[in-house]
């Protein structure tokens, strides 16, 4: 089974060529998140001043408010409704949903991330960024980012993050 992700990321830069290099500069050095392919998809990434660049933005960030509500909702469904309900919320895929939840709102970039806003560290945009981008256009681009890991990876990246478990 292969692991395949499209993340939409928002960054500042002069040109294509800046911001390639610091989305996958981000995904290089990311050390939780790895993908064993990673590609800018050029012909979905836009300037700021391209008529498709808010269009990419809201969709992206719709889809991440989709992703958290359709993860509140799961929560709810196995009785978990209330702030007072998280203390008996057992370790298990309720806590794994909640811990997912958590990142989409604090900015931790996940594989569960539609639209990532490198600026901000972000899921979402802030109106004073909007505005500086409407401002200044030439400077912030979308881009479109598919990822890719085969399953036998996945395994050999476990083994690499556990390693402090057989003191390496």
């Amino acid at each position: 089974m292969n692991l395949d992700a499209t993340h939409i990321l928002l960054v500042k830069g002069p040109d294509q060529a800046s911001c390639r290099a610091r989305v996958l500069n981000f995904f290089a050095k990311n050390f939780l998140v790895k993908y064993d392919s990673v590609k800018v998809v050029d012909d979905r990434s836009f300037a700021a001043d391209s008529n498709l660049f808010w269009e990419i933005v809201e969709a992206g960030i719709k889809d991440n408010q989709q992703v958290l509500a359709k993860l509140v909702r799961e929560l709810q469904e196995s009785g978990f409704e209330k702030l007072t309900d998280l203390p008996r919320i057992p370790q298990g895929y309720e806590s794994k949903t909640l811990h997912i939840i958590t990142h989409l709102l604090d900015g931790f970039f996940g594989v569960d991330s539609c639209f990532y806003n490198l600026e901000e560290d972000s899921h979402w945009l802030s109106e004073q960024l909007g505005a500086t981008i409407r401002a200044q256009p030439r400077d912030f681009r979308v881009l479109t980012v598919k990822c890719s890991s085969e399953a036998g990876t996945s395994t050999d990246l476990l083994a690499k993050i556990r390693k402090f478990e057989s003191g390496f």
